[in-house]
């Protein structure tokens, strides 16, 4: 059969009173004269008017839309956010999009009288569909200029980070560990590759100029667009995310302007639907980790009043909060793809407790804890077989808990999407309490879900026996297909290996390595160096199956933790080539960016920064080469937004 433009396509037609497209299209001639020129060229005029004026509303609204701050009894702009372009550049504006919508008239009409006489072949339509096309794409209004950026001054009197605080013992906050109150977690003495680590630093300060530079006070920079973006309420979330890694890497200068940004700046009182689980891990988590490395009181005061606004999130019959809270009502829901006003996502609900456990150390205040232990208490509580779904095994959990009910609302299980971090938290809270025998109950959950991961999500490789990727479940049974997100589990498995003398701390161990190797080798294998999104995996052979990658950092994580566990060079090899096969991918004049197709040498860019390239990216390359001191982790824990939080030996805990 001819295809769509081939010169018998017309021959083609039923006829008009058979049925099918020659009694919709027109039985004669001057029918479908009468029809083209009464609907089809009107619908297309409009739909092009509609696309254009679309595109203008929208970059216009988005070039004023912006943050404004609390003062005394007013309100403010501030820099970097809500600066409008001034007058001249929006009648220039609004004068280019008259001037479209002339044009594209001007051309309508034109073809109009160009086809009423004469039907036209296939590959004249196609040819003049073409040209329309292009004259669309040609002639759309060009994107405002992204409003003038001012930066924070640095001045002030407040703690400052040192040039030389990678030869200091983590800063202060460690004294928990050091006098013995928390055991060893067996970690190896290494010392810092100076050259790597400095390259590493100078990369940071590339990419935070960038972002300075061209979106200072947005959430997140678009580098090849030179502009800000807000994802996260205008909450600076990319300020937050970059506080403690400027600290820990001495740069002084960044660091000040950042931190008198967030004391000027940032207020909570927005009318922004926040994500509970997003604002905690990056902004209350960001604040807590720049208090605890410097002391400085305003990121306490910082974190209370975002932690008011956020309670409302817990007021459900089960204290399961909702994931969506409005900071400025209270007003709490969750996403429609849940699956129902009550349904709540697993690791948005269950990865709290690290935050608001230490805001609750830090501020005398055991409320914080109660609120976010409630949760994993209560899904603790629905995860014997009895209260699980069919087929899914004891120890891991779904992805979906109804909140009101209290039950699991589907049986697919992750540890990737979804999932990740409440697996993580199980772990980690009970590395933050200090191991002691109080907090004993987190790491009784996390060695059950531990086993249960072992026994049904890790597929060991049978053509490399150094390798072993992570499936989910779903049906009952293992999903081949591995999230960059799952790379994860490589670091959460050395940490839980501990000293790594009893044979199920070895078994850890062993299992942090393979995995560790599979995301090493997205890398390797691909034709960039950068890894994808997600990939499929049959026996031993991995394939891509998602292309992009969005600068994350989990595989990196993962080599951070076996490095300062095994002390092997090799950690510290994987990661220099990891380093460089980024750089080359993601940097920019004007920024560093991640890319849409890792199969493409040179690939695309996707024109943004995350703001977790700062948090987590940038801080785990450094610390490799950093020596172990800097962040020793007896004496320190990461959040899933790797926001270090002092080591406090606890004595009590609702789990247990």
């Amino acid at each position: 059969m001819p295809v769509d433009g081939s010169a018998s396509l017309r021959q083609l037609k039923p006829p008009s009173r058979s049925g099918g497209h020659g009694s919709l299209y027109g039985s004669t001639k001057t029918r479908r004269k009468q029809i083209r020129r009464c609907v089809i060229f009107p619908c297309v005029a409009i739909t092009v008017k509609a696309f254009v004026y679309c595109q203008t509303s929208v970059l216009g609204e988005t070039a004023a839309v912006g943050l404004s701050r609390a003062v005394t009894h007013g309100q403010v702009s501030p820099p970097g956010v809500g600066l409008r372009e001034d007058a001249s550049t929006h009648q220039s504006f609004r004068a280019n999009d008259r001037s479209v919508h002339e044009e594209t008239e001007t051309d309508d009409a034109k073809n109009t009288t160009l086809d009423d006489d004469d039907e036209g072949t296939p590959e004249q339509w196609k040819l003049a569909a073409e040209e329309l096309v292009d004259r669309i794409r040609w002639n759309l209004p060009q994107e405002p200029p992204a409003p003038p950026v001012r930066l924070t001054s640095g001045d002030g009197d407040f703690p400052r980070p040192t040039n030389t605080a990678h030869a200091t013992r983590t800063m202060p906050g460690g004294d928990h560990a050091r006098s013995g109150a928390v055991p060893d977690g067996g970690w190896k003495d290494l010392a810092a590759d100076t050259e790597k680590r400095e390259h590493v630093k100078k990369s940071m300060v590339d990419a935070y100029d960038a972002y300075e530079k061209y979106a200072f006070g947005w959430d997140e920079l678009r580098p090849l667009s030179k502009r800000g973006k807000n994802a996260f309420g205008g909450l600076g979330a990319t300020i937050i995310d970059s506080l403690d890694t400027l600290w820990i890497m001495g740069l002084s200068d960044h660091y000040s302007r950042a931190r008198n940004w967030v004391d000027e700046f940032l207020f909570f009182d927005r009318d922004w639907e926040a994500s509970l689980f997003e604002t905690t891990i990056r902004v209350l988590g960001g604040l807590l980790s720049a208090y605890d490395l410097s002391g400085d009181e305003m990121y306490l005061r910082k974190c209370l009043e975002l932690a008011d606004k956020l309670e409302p999130a817990f007021g459900t019959k089960t204290g399961v909060p909702l994931n969506i809270v409005n900071l400025k009502t209270g007003e709490t829901k969750t996403p429609p793809w849940t699956g129902g006003p009550s349904a709540v996502v697993l690791s948005e609900f269950g990865s709290l407790a690290m935050e608001f456990g230490a805001l609750s150390e830090r501020v005398g205040d055991k409320k914080w804890v109660t609120l976010a232990e409630t949760p994993v208490k209560v899904a603790i509580a629905h995860s014997s077989k009895r209260n699980l779904p069919k087929n899914v095994p004891e120890g891991l959990y779904p992805l979906f808990f109804d909140s009101a009910a209290p039950r699991w609302t589907n049986a697919k299980v992750s540890i990737g999407a979804m999932g990740d971090s409440w697996y993580e938290y199980l772990l980690k809270v009970w590395v933050q309490g200090g191991r002691t025998a109080q907090m004993a109950g987190w790491y009784g959950a996390w060695e059950k879900t531990a086993r249960a991961i072992l026994d049904n999500l890790v597929v060991f490789s049978p053509d490399d026996p150094s390798v072993a990727f992570v499936g989910s479940w779903n049906g009952g049974a293992v999903v081949h297909e591995m999230d960059h997100l799952s790379c994860f589990a490589g670091g959460m498995f050395a940490l839980g290996s501990g000293a790594g003398v009893t044979s199920l701390e070895k078994e850890y161990l062993t299992a942090a390595k393979k995995i560790t190797k599979a995301c090493y080798k997205m890398y390797k294998d691909s034709p960039t160096g950068i890894a994808p999104e997600t990939i499929g995996f049959r026996g031993g052979t991995a394939h891509v199956a998602s292309r992009e990658n969005i600068q994350r950092p989990e595989a990196i994580e993962s080599i951070f933790y076996l490095y300062r566990k095994t002390g092997d060079q090799m950690y510290r090899d994987w990661a220099w080539e990891i380093f460089t096969a980024m750089e080359k991918a993601y940097k920019t004049e004007t920024g560093w960016s991640g890319v849409k197709d890792v199969k493409k040498n040179p690939p695309e860019k996707d024109d943004l920064t995350q703001s977790f390239f700062f948090a987590e990216t940038m801080k785990y390359f450094y610390l490799i080469f950093s020596d172990s001191n800097v962040v020793h982790l007896d004496e320190w824990v990461f959040n899933t937004e790797a926001h270090p939080v002092r080591v406090m030996a606890r004595t009590a805990t609702m789990v247990g």
